[in-house]
């Protein structure tokens, strides 16, 4: 037996909790890590429905344009005897979009009767964005007045938010489905900015005053 080796082990009671330590650390360095990536990931989305709002709104207001230099075009054609007086629009406008259709959207801007985006991939895009961003609450600043809109309004465009105008700008829609109060409402009446972001459901101020 005077060959034999024997093997001699030494426990350290504080091992284990520093091998806990460390993965504490570990994980918790994930967790930062994953919520930066979320917090950029937000930002991008938010930059990502701006820009398709800007670009809605221009195209929207190119359009409304365009018919009113139309119709003054073939008044002129009318008058000039080009035409006959009773000769109707080359574009005539399409018909208002009704309210059960406008209602499918849980955020975003009314459909505009002239253009149907309901079918492109970033209004479907665009509105599981808006449920990212954070509770109007958040950001408390007071604006005066409605937004002043720079071009013509048809007069049978419907109204909506609070201020009763129509649709122009950001706009979010209220989640109550019997609304009484607007159903759409843009960012400057309810007390939001474009830079603001809300998570869950939101509800306009009519509605936040009935019992739940």
């Amino acid at each position: 037996m005077s060959g034999l080796k024997v093997a001699h082990f030494s426990y350290f009671p504080g091992g284990a909790f520093s091998r806990k330590n460390e993965e504490e650390e570990v994980f918790d360095k994930l967790r930062k890590d994953i919520e930066a990536n979320q917090d950029s990931a937000l930002s991008l989305c938010t930059e990502k429905v701006l820009l398709a709002r800007q670009a809605y709104d221009l195209i929207d207001s190119h359009i409304k344009r365009l018919d009113e230099d139309l119709n003054n075009f073939v008044e002129d054609l009318k008058q000039e005897g080009k035409i006959a007086p009773d000769e109707p629009a080359v574009l005539p406008p399409l018909p208002l979009v009704p309210k059960s259709e406008k209602r499918k959207l849980l955020y975003g801007t009314p459909q505009s009767k002239r253009i149907d985006y309901k079918d492109r991939d970033w209004d479907r895009e665009r509105d599981r964005d808006f449920e990212l961003m954070p509770p109007p609450g958040s950001i408390k600043k007071d604006f005066a007045s409605p937004v002043e809109l720079d071009q013509p309004i048809d007069p049978n465009e419907p109204t909506y938010c609070v201020c009763h105008q129509v649709s122009f700008g950001d706009m979010i829609a209220c989640d109550n489905e019997n609304c009484q109060g607007g159903e759409w409402f843009h960012y400057a009446c309810v007390g939001l900015t474009p830079e603001t972001r809300f998570k869950g459901k939101w509800y306009c101020p009519t509605c936040r005053q009935l019992p739940h």
